[in-house]
């Protein structure tokens, strides 16, 4: 997946239905990342999902992953 945020985490969506990764936020710290992932996604964290959110660091390693449904 190509890097397209400028803050330090991207926050990345990965539709598996359309087989597409959009890039949803950015974040200046892992924990801002965090927070905005459980906001945007309350409720539909999963131990598995069709979907799944991705936050990336600016050198493209994905340092927290969560399943959504």
């Amino acid at each position: 997946m190509p890097i397209q945020h400028k803050k330090p985490f991207g926050i990345y969506h990965w539709d598996t239905f359309d087989n597409e990764t959009i890039l949803i936020d950015e974040a200046d710290t892992l924990k801002e990342a965090e927070k905005k992932v459980e906001e945007q996604y309350n409720g539909r964290i999963r131990s598995n999902g069709a979907d799944k959110v991705d936050i990336v660091d600016l050198e493209g390693n994905v340092v927290r992953s969560y399943h959504v449904g």
